[in-house]
């Protein structure tokens, strides 16, 4: 039990490490949670361990700054992860922008009235009418070229989508690990400061 304290900061550098150098080995959940789980036991109990020496309380600081990096750490993930999804939600979920579909008829030329049904074609893959030279309505006839910019940008949407589940995984996985460590961190330090209480107070009655 002595060597708790060293096993705890040699774990949590491990940790600290690996997020650093090899954030895509550490971040599976075999390995992310077994460890975060390792060190939210033991740093109550180092914490406790060191703060009852008497020549060395002061280290017993280093446990609740391991546990304040840690908490600040998982906080700034949550934070950044819901941004960007929230970012990737509102991209994706954009429909056609009201003043592009608005360009179909005010535009200055037929021209640009054009220019904006292409838009919003290689955009949605939607080919709408738009009014032309003559002031006439014709539906936009997309040409191939057209058709590879809506595919390459339909793939990239795909993609960004992946991100948004990705982004919403990290987020879930980040607030479980919070609770986990800060829930396991209170509850065990209250337990330890409960039992020796209570074993203070049985040497006292037995030594009465």
């Amino acid at each position: 039990m002595k060597k708790v304290p060293a096993i705890t900061a040699l774990v949590w550098m491990m940790f600290l490490l690996g997020y650093c150098f090899f954030p895509e080995l550490v971040k599976q959940d075999t390995i992310q949670f077994p460890l975060a789980l390792l060190l939210s036991v033991f740093l109550p109990v180092s914490f406790w361990q060191v703060a009852n020496r008497e020549k060395k309380k002061y280290l017993s600081l280093f446990f609740i700054g391991i546990l304040l990096v840690n908490i600040s750490f998982l906080l700034v993930i949550i934070r950044s992860s819901l941004v960007m999804q929230q970012q990737i939600s509102e991209e994706v979920n954009r429909g056609i922008q009201q003043e592009l579909a608005e360009y179909l008829v005010t535009a200055v030329s037929g021209n640009k009235r054009r220019v904006a049904a292409r838009l919003i074609y290689q955009r949605h893959g939607v080919a709408l009418p738009f009014k032309n030279e003559s002031d006439s309505y014709t539906l936009y006839v997309p040409s191939e070229s057209d058709k590879k910019t809506f595919q390459k940008n339909f793939f990239a949407l795909n993609d960004r989508k992946l991100k948004s589940g990705g982004f919403a995984a990290s987020f879930s996985t980040a607030a479980l690990l919070l609770m986990v460590h800060a829930g396991l961190f209170v509850g065990l330090l209250v337990f330890l400061i409960l039992y020796d209480t209570r074993e203070e107070g049985r040497e006292m009655k037995s030594s009465r």
